[in-house]
């Protein structure tokens, strides 16, 4: 299953369980019920220094921690808010288990596609939860069947900034999927080779193809100060675009690299390369050769 097939947890709208806190409106709303039992007091909690004005604020204070522990609380059920241990637990439900170092998004996604796992890897579904779940070092994969029987798994790896499998995780995958002998003294592992790949399936492991470019920019910064804040939101945000377009299929486009590079306090920005948008296939992820080096920032007098 393709990635943007899968549900987008973080579009999904805040559930209704969450109460929406605001302080000023709460504390308004225990002066008034107060007032409405004791009219007479309301010379008195327009006085900051009174000290049943100094009550109601500690109160409202208060309650809106205990709300706000109430909105935890819900978060930590479901799948697309839980962090840590409590979305580790979410995921124990339906037997998957963080692996190593694996962050909180991978695992969701390796959540929702977990029902996928009581079958073999026959569907394309099944065949990237396999994937995914064999080896925390698979940022993503791509399924392909270019032929009947004939699977293309190209894996994209967190183990070097371009994304290259090694070939020690080739290797795991290969002894996953049964391509490869494993461990033969231990039986378990026979059977979960058999389990996962169909008998009549073809399974072919391999890279993601990498599609380098490089990023130039000239970068005019207004007059006035604040210079250095402003070149730091410029270089956080780029980090932060390439880090997220490091994956198979995301293309680059110009429109949104101007967007990260135009942050407040910026005047012009020139973009010299790309010079064109980076259309990606399927398989095949964008990767700058010289991340932000290339930016170069000069400060209006």
């Amino acid at each position: 299953m393709p990635k943007s097939q899968l549900i987008d947890l973080s579009k999904l709208p805040p559930p209704d369980v969450l109460e929406h806190l605001d302080y000023e409106q709460l504390l308004q709303t225990l002066k008034n019920n107060l007032l409405e039992q004791n009219p007479e007091l309301e010379p008195a909690l327009g006085l900051e220094s009174e000290p049943l004005t100094q009550l109601l604020n500690s109160y409202a204070y208060q309650t809106m921690l205990l709300r706000a522990r109430v909105n935890d609380a819900a978060k930590s059920t479901m799948l697309s808010s839980a962090q840590g241990a409590d979305l580790d637990n979410i995921a124990s439900k339906y037997k998957v288990v963080r692996q190593q170092s694996e962050t909180d998004m991978r695992l969701r996604e390796r959540v929702q596609l977990a029902f996928h796992s009581l079958n073999t890897a026959g569907t394309e579904k099944s065949y990237r939860y396999h994937t995914l779940s064999t080896d925390e070092r698979v940022k993503d994969v791509h399924v392909a069947s270019p032929l009947p029987c004939h699977i293309v798994l190209t894996i994209l790896s967190n183990e070097s900034a371009k994304g290259a499998p090694s070939d020690e995780l080739i290797n795991k995958l290969a002894v996953t999927f049964g391509l490869k002998a494993g461990d033969q003294t231990r039986v378990s592992e026979v059977l979960e080779a058999q389990k996962i790949r169909p008998v009549g399936d073809r399974v072919e492991i391999v890279g993601a193809q990498v599609k380098e470019f490089e990023l130039k920019a000239n970068i005019k910064l207004e007059r006035g100060p604040g210079h250095a804040q402003a070149k730091q939101q410029v270089l956080n945000h780029v980090t932060l675009f390439l880090q997220k377009h490091h994956g198979l299929g995301k293309h680059i486009k110009r429109s949104a690299l101007f967007a990260a590079l135009h942050q407040a306090g910026v005047e012009e920005v020139e973009l010299i390369s790309p010079n064109s948008n980076i259309e990606l296939a399927v398989d095949e992820v964008a990767w700058c050769s010289n991340g932000i080096a290339g930016l170069s920032f000069e400060a209006l007098a």
